[in-house]
């Protein structure tokens, strides 16, 4: 079952059809006379097809299935209907001779998009589309004229005219919507795929739309499956198409908006599961990761295991917010301190371990130096439960590197981990402020 439909018809023979219509393509369907039926029955629906004959009751009907579910609405209706049921809110309008290959590419391509993150782990949403952020991709100069002027005219915004060399160029940084020409060679489809590659290896959330010459069933079909969200017809000169226009370039606009919010949330979600949101360093997850991966690599590396002294002391006497802001100080410092020599991340509590690759136990130990003595000679002002205060900070560290002798390579993250843990142990038992180096090698 690829998903669960909800088909609202007030013709009976009509209704039916489209049930077996669906129930061919292996969707489950519920079927309702009108919206009001429709509401009792619609739990867990994943899109709603709609007709009506009556053009009023379709505009009521649609409104108010917006309002009340968050699916997909696509409306079945004539010509005279289209301009109706888009302004009303439709995501989509099919002919009712819609060809069954379109209408299964259709609710596939709606079907198959992404679920929305979680609340707390999305961007804000963008409030407005900028005037010039919709593509036309041709070679046509004609066309380029034509379409430029139609869109102006139907919706007030400037159209960019992209060449077919934009495939192997940058890309324009903001494109909410693309349109690729069909082309009389043919070539669109083509066009339309490596276009969506591209996007996709880019990490954008475009929306693509095929221009098609003539009305090909096959090529519309093939248009969805590769990715467009939106088939538009070439021909824009009578009015009511122009109209259409506005509508269904309104409809691709909110696609590829809502696309770039999903691959902007994808990113923040990716960098929330490797970062700590307090220091903005790694997380103990990706800083384990990057050890096992030095580990098995066969080079020379090197870790370092920080502790701020006293930082129980800190939290006791200035409270948490005085600790956290130290804790911030004090990452900074390692930040800058390492660059780019290694990965610097908390890793847990007051704990920070640094990654140094090829970096032998000399090297590794004049940093862990340079470490100690920036941290010990800042003054981090704060203000806690003591009112302001500046407050003077230490740091332990332990060393421990990987065997650089022949056969030494490849020795398990988790046994460096132990040797630097037991190397800042002993430096906090020697006093603080301290860096010792771990002398234990790995049992021949």
């Amino acid at each position: 079952m690829l998903g669960r439909m909800l088909v609202i018809d007030n013709d009976a023979a009509s209704r039916f059809a489209m049930k077996a219509r669906l129930g061919a393509a292996n969707h489950q369907v519920v079927t309702a006379r009108d919206v009001a039926e429709a509401l009792l029955t619609c739990s867990g629906v994943s899109a709603v097809l709609l007709r009506n004959s009556d053009p009023l009751a379709l505009v009521r009907e649609i409104a108010t299935l917006k309002r009340r579910l968050d699916v997909p609405v696509i409306v079945i209706c004539d010509a005279v209907q289209r301009q109706a049921a888009f302004r009303a809110g439709a995501e989509y309008v099919l002919d009712r001779e819609c060809h069954d290959s379109v209408l299964r590419a259709r609710l596939r391509n709606w079907l198959t998009r992404p679920v929305e993150v979680e609340p707390g782990f999305a961007e804000p949403a963008a409030e407005f589309v900028p005037p010039d952020q919709i593509a036309l991709l041709t070679d046509d100069a004609a066309l380029s004229s034509e379409w430029r002027c139609a869109v102006q005219a139907a919706t007030g915004r400037r159209l960019q005219i992209l060449s077919s060399r934009a495939l192997r160029e940058r890309l324009p940084a903001k494109l909410a919507a693309v349109v690729v020409d069909g082309g009389h060679s043919g070539n669109g489809l083509q066009h339309l795929a490596d276009l969506r590659a591209r996007l996709t290896a880019e990490g954008r959330g475009t929306a693509l739309a095929l221009l098609q010459r003539r009305k090909l069933a096959d090529e519309e079909t093939r248009a969805l499956e590769i990715g467009a969200t939106e088939v538009l017809p070439a021909i824009l000169s009578e009015a009511q198409h122009r109209a259409e226009l506005a509508a269904r370039l309104g409809v691709l606009l909110r696609n590829g908006l809502e696309e770039e919010q999903r691959h902007s949330n994808t990113r923040l979600a990716r960098r929330l599961a490797a970062v700590d949101p307090l220091t903005g360093l790694a997380n103990r997850r990706r800083i384990n990761v990057d050890l096992s991966a030095a580990a098995a690599s066969g080079a020379g590396f090197s870790v370092l295991m920080i502790d701020i002294d006293r930082f129980k002391t800190i939290n006791d006497t200035h409270g948490h917010a005085a600790g956290d802001t130290v804790l911030s100080a004090v990452a900074r410092i390692l930040a800058d301190e390492v660059g780019m020599a290694g990965r610097v991340g908390r890793y847990g509590g007051e704990e920070f371990l640094v990654l140094l690759s090829g970096f032998d136990e000399t090297d590794a130990i004049s940093l862990a130096e340079r470490l100690r003595y920036r941290v010990s000679h800042c003054s981090v002002p704060v203000e806690g439960l003591q009112g302001r205060a500046d407050l003077g900070v230490s740091i332990s560290i332990g060393v421990a590197a990987s065997d650089w002798d022949a056969g030494g390579y490849g020795r398990a993250a988790d046994e460096i981990l132990r040797q630097a843990d037991a190397a800042l142990l002993a430096a906090k038992v020697a006093g603080r402020n301290l860096v010792m180096l771990s002398r234990q090698k790995r049992a021949a």
